[in-house]
């Protein structure tokens, strides 16, 4: 060890000596007869054809920037077709018997089936086909409605079915109007807002929601019915035959022909109560205004919809085609502010539910603020170790590089999500390393007094190749995502798209763009006149000795030693693979398939036993809320006087669970009496101390044990990718199965 540190260090770090002969910037050596031959010195010598390269790339991605569709998740076929038939009235058993059997008999053979899933509910029968991984879905689509128009032995009360294609298409906003006013007032507000939302240019799907639908209902007593000799059926048909639209043909003049149609479709009280249902032989008529009770109203359905514990009505607005999410948004809000807002009558408010672009905001915005935080380190480090003129060049092109995805993005149909966004800020870390490693080979190769041109070239040529392949293995790395199918495929596949995009273009602008931008950099040692410059070379002075110090001191000293104990530094080595494969099993690295993504809104899904009534219901629903509203109570005693309410709305929905699948709920729909959904909305997370696991975790407690409901579940994520655990249970009889379930639940 004597002789080992009381040597003089066998190398050291020194600065090229200055006493070389610079050779000239325009006589390049010319010892390579093949250094001025290929593409690279070809883009190095023609400036116009690099910056034509850089300006087509940075052309390509603004106009792609302005085409390519924005959304908040990336809308996808779920690769499952939903077959729904509604009858009313029907027990699960009756529909199962009725309805799903005969479905599922119907559709079996169809090609492309991977699995079929049914559920008989109350009123509703539905079937799930998924498909096999690259089955045709319109092919398959268009043969099981084949199918299931064939099938004639439905219930003649069964509705028409629906068969539809399962999307995870989701609204960008809801608006909520609700207040003191009747159903029918809050009913027409939703209605006139959605036409005059549909009539914005950024808008072609709106729809009022959490609203029951109008209803013409007669009754006749029948003791009346018999006073007249008439019978319900009679009355039906004449009411039926009453209110119509017929075409009546066509009457052919000399310059035209004229098309007739009778118009008797009846849509008012007053309409109904004047269809003649009796005439007599003298000429008076009975009218069934005069026998009956006609009321004007809604469906006799079990929906309660409440907000701020105030009756409600809801419009939502999707994003369809090639619409952009955060134009969308802007239009709505400018037409609730500005329009529908002062045009409410007095006792009705407006409120913003759900804004999914916030969602999409904020991640563009920490994109924006990674990339600049990321590139300024990048100007600041490359300024004080290298050159201010390198610095800049590199910062530019790996803005053309991210610039540049966007048109990829475009060709290849990718939009820009959260995911997508997710792909770009994972780049950001990741792209720098080629450019770098070519500006600092340019900027070393001039040291060496090489002519600026030459420079460039040589060390480009030098370099083009590792960096190349650096490239590729990352590209490597991430090509595997390209390849994951099914849904999570489907959710995961812009990632590796846009990071394997932003590195080839990374690459290509480093090889091919930045060289001649760098082939211009001055004489080293020569002073600039410019007092920025004058101002980095002396603080890159400065941090080049201290380098040196650093590199010639611990470095070379801990080099040193790591060559002369070799046992030393490997069983180091061993010993941090051992604590770092430790970490799983002993539960400190958390193992998950998916992380928790919580979001503002916390929901309370509650399911009773079938044949629980509405009120009966809406009273554990109401129960839920006041736990609810108890624990931000509790949270907003220790939080300062001047904060913000932590609560910010309480949607309340018996009848109905949170929407699935699209605007239309997943098909048809049936409202169920004993199903309810209690959504507390927090002030968002950036202006809240408190998380919405917290919030969850403290309702879940207040609220205790629901002995009585079937289902009860509490949750806080914003993405959800299913249960932890499921535990799928079959017998072909109905009370061994319920038996059997209740002993797995406990």
């Amino acid at each position: 060890m004597q002789r080992l540190y009381g040597s003089p260090p066998p190398f050291r770090y020194e600065q090229n000596p200055k006493s070389e002969p610079m050779a000239s910037s325009s006589e390049p050596n010319r010892t390579d007869e093949t250094l001025y031959s290929g593409p690279i010195a070809y883009m190095v010598k023609n400036g116009v054809a690099a910056n034509l390269l850089m300006l087509a790339i940075i052309a390509a991605g603004v106009f792609a920037g302005t085409k390519v569709v924005q959304e908040v998740f990336p809308e996808f076929s779920l690769d499952s077709i939903s077959i729904s038939v509604v009858y009313p009235g029907a027990t699960p058993e009756e529909v199962e018997e009725s309805i799903v059997q005969k479905v599922e008999e119907a559709i079996e053979a169809v090609e492309g089936i991977k699995e079929i899933r049914a559920t008989a509910a109350e009123g509703i029968g539905t079937v799930t086909a998924e498909l096999q991984l690259g089955a045709d879905l319109a092919r398959a689509l268009d043969d099981i409605k084949a199918e299931v128009d064939q099938i004639t032995t439905f219930p003649i009360q069964a509705e028409e079915p629906s068969v539809r294609e399962l999307t995870n298409r989701q609204a960008v906003i809801r608006m909520a109007l609700y207040g003191d006013a009747d159903e029918r007032t809050l009913k027409e507000l939703a209605y006139r807002a959605e036409d005059e939302l549909a009539q914005l240019d950024v808008v072609s799907f709106v729809q009022a929601a959490s609203i029951r639908q109008y209803e013409i209902s007669i009754e006749v007593p029948q003791g009346v019915l018999q006073a007249y000799g008439l019978s319900l059926p009679q009355v039906a048909r004449t009411v039926a035959a009453s209110s119509l639209d017929l075409p009546a043909g066509t009457i052919d003049t000399r310059d035209q022909e004229v098309r007739v149609r009778t118009l008797g479709q009846n849509y008012r009280q007053q309409d109904f109560e004047d269809i003649v249902v009796l005439s007599r032989p003298d000429g008076t008529t009975l009218r069934l205004g005069q026998i009956a009770t006609v009321r004007d109203g809604f469906e006799d359905s079990d929906l309660i919809s409440r907000y701020n514990g105030k009756p409600a009505a809801f419009v939502e607005v999707y994003r369809t085609s090639d619409e952009r999410v955060l134009e969308i948004a802007d239009a709505v809000l400018e037409y609730a502010d500005n329009e529908l807002a002062p045009s409410l009558p007095a006792g009705v408010q407006l409120s913003i539910w759900q804004d999914d672009s916030d969602v999409l905001r904020d991640r563009l915005g920490l994109l924006i603020k990674n990339a600049a935080i990321g590139l300024s380190l990048v100007l600041l480090a490359l300024t004080l170790f290298l050159n201010l003129r390198l610095a800049f060049w590199t910062s530019v092109g790996i803005g053309v590089a991210f610039v540049g995805t966007l048109a990829v993005m475009y060709a290849l149909g990718i939009s820009i999500n959260l995911l997508s966004l997710f792909g770009f800020i994972l780049a950001v870390g990741i792209v720098v390393d080629d450019a770098i490693v070519v500006g600092e080979n340019i900027f070393a190769e001039r040291e060496k007094g090489t002519g600026a041109e030459e420079a460039a070239v040589k060390a480009t040529k030098r370099i083009v190749v590792p960096v190349t392949f650096a490239v590729l293995t990352t590209m490597v790395a991430f090509s595997p995502l390209l390849f994951v199918p099914g849904t999570i495929g489907k959710i995961l596949g812009a990632i590796p798209i846009v990071v394997i995009s932003v590195l080839a273009l990374s690459l290509i602008e480093s090889v091919f763009v930045l060289p001649h931008h760098l082939s211009t950099l001055p004489e080293p040692g020569k002073e600039s006149k410019n007092p920025i410059v004058r101002f980095f070379d002396s603080a890159r002075n400065r941090v080049d000795r201290g380098l040196k110090r650093f590199l010639n001191g611990p470095l070379q000293r801990g080099l040193e030693f790591a060559t002369a104990a070799p046992a030393i530094i490997i069983a180091g080595a061993v010993a941090l693979i051992i604590l770092s494969i430790a970490l799983v099993p002993a539960g400190i690295l958390k193992v998950q398939f998916f992380p928790a993504v919580e979001g503002d809104v916390v929901s309370a899904n509650l399911e009773m036993p079938v044949g629980t009534t509405s009120a009966e219901t809406q009273r554990f629903a109401e129960r839920i809320e006041a736990a609810g509203e108890r624990v931000v109570e509790q949270f907003e005693q220790d939080r300062p006087d001047d904060a913000p309410p932590l609560l910010e709305a309480v949607y309340t929905t018996v009848g109905t669970g949170p929407p699935q699948g699209g605007p239309d709920g997943g098909g048809a729909s049936r409202l169920q009496a004993n199903v309810a959904a209690v959504n507390i909305k927090l002030l968002k997370a950036e202006e809240r101390e408190l998380s919405a696991v917290a919030f969850e975790e403290a309702w879940r407690e207040e609220v205790g044990s629901i002995t009585e409901a079937k289902s009860f579940t509490i949750s806080s994520d914003l993405i959800g990718v299913g249960d932890p655990v499921s535990v799928e249970l079959s017998h072909p009889n109905g009370e061994t199965l319920d038996e059997i379930t209740r002993r797995v639940q406990d």
